[in-house]
């Protein structure tokens, strides 16, 4: 029936040929140059059930047209069978991966959003994509969202906030996440400008779960009484490293505000808080730069604490034991730092100082083998 009758259906619908991929005898998938859509995507959605749009932008023309077709889509609404939309300009540009919204449905309704983009500044692409997503009704409920940053260097955060506010607080979401992808598989220094996320944080009121990537984090005052979990990874504010994997050595660079925030935030309910050292090397961490996360009032509830990747494991032990919520930790993760006898037992002389820990998470690296087992004796230790 389909080598019969295809290229009457589509011509029916604005489409051609190789436009689209028929699935239970209805077009599923669409492929489209974004000239060629405008005027097509509202009827295409009133007919058929589909699941994926790409839309093909390229020098000769269709990046005009797109700020149009992007409006069309807007005032039509997203199909309620749609589950991904994306922007694709490797037409003419190979370096530049796809700017791509994913839709987690319930029914028609939208639970969860996933958008991978390439640059946060570019205008008509992915976040017009999530304001589209944002303002339909049937996200009117959502519980995650998830951002991927596609670019190098550095990416602001401020266009990305103001498409979130401008779509209002969600009361119903719960896990948000903004991180860095890599289609193709190369690594480059890459972070956020994370302009607050204080205002960032009263948009959700039940949030529980923040996860984020290398971010230069304000000194301001933060409170949510939701929050759960939090993520974070390399601190320094204002980078000024290499962008070449080539080029990656230690340097002096400029310090900024570190994990300030902590010390005066107010997360009664946090429970998990991850912070990622891996980038040293980059932003040398010393013992002051831990001042606010161990001297922290606001953190009632820290039950799980995990430094990862810490090159100076020792002098974290030493700090670690004076913590003021060390008594209430269950767990304390130390992957990847690094240990000598020394660090080891500072930890053996303060046993004391966490009674309620069921688990700690470091390994024997650096470490003599009678003070490994020690350690083991003393402590449920993870390696």
């Amino acid at each position: 029936m389909l080598a019969e009758h295809q290229a009457s259906w589509l011509a029916e619908l604005g489409l051609l040929p190789g436009d689209a991929v028929f699935s239970r005898g209805f077009v599923d998938h669409v492929t489209l140059d974004a000239r060629r859509a405008r005027g097509v995507y509202a009827r295409l959605v009133r007919h058929e059930p589909v699941r994926a749009l790409r839309l093909l932008v390229d020098f000769t023309g269709s990046e005009v047209e797109l700020p149009l077709l992007l409006e069309e889509i807007r005032q039509a609404g997203l199909a309620p069978s749609l589950e991904q939309l994306l922007v694709d300009r490797k037409n003419y540009w190979d370096v530049i991966s796809d700017d791509e919204l994913q839709l987690q449905r319930q029914g028609t309704r939208v639970l969860g959003l996933s958008l991978d983009v390439q640059d946060l500044s570019r205008p008509h692409a992915g976040l017009e994509l999530l304001d589209i997503a944002l303002g339909d009704s049937e996200a009117a409920r959502l519980e995650t969202l998830d951002v991927q940053l596609l670019a190098r260097g550095e990416s602001s955060f401020d266009a990305l906030l103001q498409t979130l506010e401008r779509a209002g607080p969600r009361p119903t979401l719960r896990d948000w996440r903004l991180s860095f992808s890599s289609p193709s598989g190369k690594e480059s220094i890459r972070w956020v400008q994370l302009g607050s996320l204080a205002r960032l944080l009263s948009l959700y009121p039940v949030l529980q779960t923040l996860v984020l990537p290398m971010a230069e984090l304000p000194t301001e005052h933060v409170e949510h009484s939701e929050l759960r979990e939090l993520s974070l990874h390399w601190l320094g504010l204002t980078p000024c490293g290499p962008s070449d994997l080539s080029q990656w050595k230690r340097a002096p660079v400029p310090k900024g505000s570190g994990l300030q925030l902590l010390r005066d935030a107010r997360l009664p309910r946090l429970e998990r808080l991850h912070v990622d050292f891996q980038y040293a090397w980059y932003i040398a961490w010393t013992p002051e730069d831990l001042a606010p996360l161990l001297d922290a009032d606001g953190l009632p509830a820290l039950r799980q604490l995990e430094l990862h990747n810490c090159e100076f494991g020792d002098v974290l032990c030493r700090e670690l034991v004076r913590m003021k919520h060390a008594s209430q930790l269950e767990v304390l993760d130390l992957t990847g730092a690094i240990l000598s006898d020394e660090g080891a037992l500072v930890l053996l002389r303060h046993r004391d100082r966490f009674p309620q820990l069921r688990r700690l998470v470091c390994g024997p690296w650096g470490l003599s083998e009678a003070l490994w087992a020690e350690l083991r004796e003393r402590y449920p230790i993870d390696s």
